[in-house]
């Protein structure tokens, strides 16, 4: 089978962490094990390098006021003259936004086929209301120009790819746009269980008679932590609540924690990447309560672990679920059920069966069915 050399475009990559970071490195390892090449054209502060031994190629970027942890480049073009010469058969962007542009730009220049995953709900009007200032019309501004250009961004892709049948449908329905459903590759194997539940609690420093609740993700305004917030207030008094990780919201998540009075909350910040697969295995119950999640790869992660997971109704992580062998789903942003739903999942903890259902999401399935829009791509040239 004739090999393939790749150029991913993103906004995001190393050294920051996030989900996009994550799935990037792990297609990444997969398509390179199977002889494809990739290149990787990103963004980074500071002075622009030139390719490192891990043909990373980067266009100088400055900080990105509404996340300020990632850098956005104003001249993206700039990364397509590093790479011009080099023979690419076909783009993957994870992008719409600066680099998203570059990579349209880089493969009408080559004559190649340009190909996007869609990562983020970008343009709704909750995550906007996160960090834009508190102004509807601004809002409403903002987020009527970004689907415009969203619209036209993916209309100009040969293929859009999204995670979830979820996000097909809001592709379609806001935005005219058709995509393909292919499920994020996930390294479900550094997560399944190498110890029981017990040892990794042992490992953590963490009381074995506890009921422990986990979130571990990107602390900010639409995880929708307050509703994780307010179930603890209702919690039973052997129940603790885990949270992992930061991101520009952390110090207001914590003063809410204070204001309710909350002793069964711990912060706990980063956590070193090695003992993720620890916390994942110590919990009773994963739950991301997000409404916005395009597919929750913490959330599989938990799966392979073999911890069960809920989830809010009407969000892509109810297709997680599988008919509730995987776990249980609360009403939206009802922090009275999802307390009553922690009670009858851990009653019930030896009904749910995960590991089976996170096999679903290996690299190598997502890669083969990757390589197959890749190609047919090619052919349609």
């Amino acid at each position: 089978m004739e090999t393939l050399r790749i150029a991913i475009y993103t906004d995001t990559y190393l050294p920051t962490r996030d989900g996009v970071v994550t799935y990037i490195l792990t297609l990444r390892k997969e398509l390179e094990r199977l002889g494809h090449e990739v290149i990787i054209a990103t963004t980074a502060r500071g002075p622009a390098s030139k390719a490192d031994e891990n043909n990373v190629y980067v266009s100088r970027g400055y900080k990105f006021p509404l996340y300020p942890q990632y850098s956005i480049s104003p001249v993206p073009f700039s990364v397509n003259k590093k790479i011009m010469d080099l023979k690419v058969d076909i783009v993957h962007s994870q992008t719409p936004l600066m680099m998203g542009y570059a990579a349209l730009r880089y493969s009408k220049l080559k004559d190649i086929p340009c190909i996007s995953t869609f990562h983020s709900l970008i343009f709704h009007e909750s995550i906007l209301n996160a960090y834009l200032p508190d102004n509807t019309r601004t809002i409403r501004t903002v987020e009527r120009l970004m689907k415009r250009y969203l619209k036209w961004h993916y209309l100009k892709c040969n293929e859009t790819i999204v995670p979830s049948e979820y996000v097909k449908r809001i592709l379609s329905r806001e935005l005219s746009v058709e995509a393909k459903v292919v499920n994020n590759a996930i390294d479900i194997y550094r997560y399944l269980p190498s110890m029981s539940k017990s040892e990794a609690r042992a490992h953590l420093n963490i009381d074995a008679s506890s009921r422990i609740v986990l979130f571990l993700g990107r602390i900010s305004r639409e995880k929708n932590l307050e509703v994780l917030l307010n179930a603890a207030r209702l919690s039973a008094s052997d129940v603790r609540f885990l949270i992992l990780g930061g991101g520009p919201h952390l110090g207001h998540y914590k003063d809410m924690a204070n204001n309710l009075g909350l002793r069964n909350v711990d912060f706990l910040g980063f956590v070193d990447d090695s003992l993720a697969p620890l916390y994942f295995r110590a919990a009773d119950v994963f739950c991301n309560p997000s409404n916005f999640e395009v597919m929750s790869t913490v959330d599989v992660e938990s799966m392979a672990a073999g911890t069960p997971i809920l989830v809010p109704d009407g969000t892509s992580q109810v297709e997680l679920l599988f008919d509730g062998k995987a776990g249980m789903s609360f009403r939206n942003a009802d922090p009275s059920d999802l307390n009553s739903k922690i009670g009858d999942m851990i009653s019930n903890e030896n009904s749910f069966s995960t590991i089976d259902y996170a096999k679903k999401f290996t690299p190598e399935k997502h890669v083969e069915s990757l390589l197959s829009i890749y190609r047919s791509a090619l052919d349609r040239r």
